[in-house]
């Protein structure tokens, strides 16, 4: 599928009878089925028990609030490293390794959360980190204090969707152009990749592409070292298209909400970096409260797990997710997986959702994933 902007481009050069052929001829090209990933092992595998090592200390909302975390590292002492997530109802929250709230900013209703390194600022290479957020249908920009983890405000103004209503949001760094983009996706299925750039101490966006799906998404990742995109479409499939802005919109199918071990919702996805191109896309299940894993280089299906109770309550209806591969010293020395708990319990009590943590061996020894 072509973007709008390509449509645009290309037909307005054209005189109006060889513009209209064009657009049919394109509308054609469109409907041509995707290409579709043949999942060699699809037999019904169990899905696998692992535990949370931490929680997070609940969001201050009550009801649906927690949905979406990234992990900041921090660059000279990875033990002061920060969680940052999101409450639907009130705006950011960082959390410590611990799960201890350091931080909270009220900036509205922000859905989900995404970070991204050395984007060049004020001379300086910061982490940005960006949101979708509801109450101004805007994309949030803040940049990361690198003593504390605070996070600064560097918005050059309200960077306002063309989205009817925004929802997922997840960020993208080119390795050919070292650019940083946000995709951003609406609850009608449209997505669309901005490009930051510094404008006069801050930081603007500009709207490069735009990409239509036919419903609902919000799970969105991009890998930065193939220069792909993965979409979840809530109640169809999981896509991966082209991230660079000047490619056409062809997609292929991942899987199907349909297949075995999946249930739709398909919500949060996000990538393990076992290094050199090697490592594993993981997708959030909802419909059955699983994660399922997929090769990041072939996308072959892996398995699933899910994070039952134990001295820690498990998961239920997550819909973001995250996972790092740096090592935390002997507590995490892989990296942790960190979920969005959509119904946080202690005892009989039912209390604020929050975020649980997993240790990646945990997962990797479950499902006999090379590291």
């Amino acid at each position: 599928m072509y973007s709008l902007i390509t449509v645009h481009c290309v037909s307005k050069f054209l005189p109006m009878k060889n513009r209209l052929y064009f657009i049919i001829i394109l509308v054609i090209f469109s409907c041509k089925p995707p290409q579709q990933i043949e999942q060699i092992d699809m037999k019904l595998k169990p899905v696998v028990s692992v535990f949370a090592d931490l929680e997070t200390e609940p969001v201050s909302s009550v009801d649906d609030a927690a949905d979406d975390a990234c992990i900041w590292i921090h660059p000279t002492d990875v033990m002061k490293s920060t969680i940052i997530g999101t409450n639907k109802q009130n705006g950011l929250v960082v959390y410590n390794l611990e799960g201890k709230e350091l931080y909270s900013y009220p900036v509205g209703r922000v859905n989900n959360v995404d970070i991204r390194n050395g984007f060049l600022y004020k001379g300086q290479k910061v982490s940005v980190v960006t949101a979708s957020n509801r109450t101004y249908n805007t994309i949030t920009v803040h940049i990361v204090n690198p003593q504390t983890g605070e996070l600064i405000d560097v918005a050059a103004r309200p960077i306002k969707s063309e989205l009817k209503e925004v929802y997922g949001l997840g960020m993208y760094k080119s390795n050919i152009s070292n650019k940083i983009y946000v995709f951003i996706c609406g609850k009608d299925g449209g997505v669309e990749q901005w490009e930051l750039f510094e404008k006069k101490g801050y930081i603007d966006a500009k709207l490069v592409r735009n990409i239509v799906l036919s419903t609902q998404t919000e799970g969105i990742v991009a890998d930065d070292f193939y220069g792909k995109l993965y979409v979840a479409e809530e109640d169809k499939a999981l896509w991966k298209y082209e991230a660079e802005p000047n490619k056409m919109n062809e997609r292929v199918r991942v899987i199907s909400t349909r297949a075995l071990n999946m249930k739709d919702d398909f919500e949060g996805v996000t990538i393990y970096d076992s290094g050199e191109g090697k490592g594993y896309v993981i997708l959030s299940s909802q419909g059955n409260n699983s994660y399922a894993v997929f090769d990041r280089i072939t996308n072959q299906y892996q398995g699933s797990f899910k994070i039952d109770d134990g001295t820690i309550d498990g998961t239920y209806d997550t819909d973001g997710i995250d996972v790092t591969n740096v090592s935390f010293g002997t507590k995490y020395p892989k990296g942790f997986f960190i979920a969005q708990d959509g119904a946080n319990t202690q005892g009989k009590d039912s209390l604020n959702q929050n975020f649980k943590i997993v240790d990646w061996r945990k997962i990797a020894d479950k499902l006999q994933l090379s590291e």
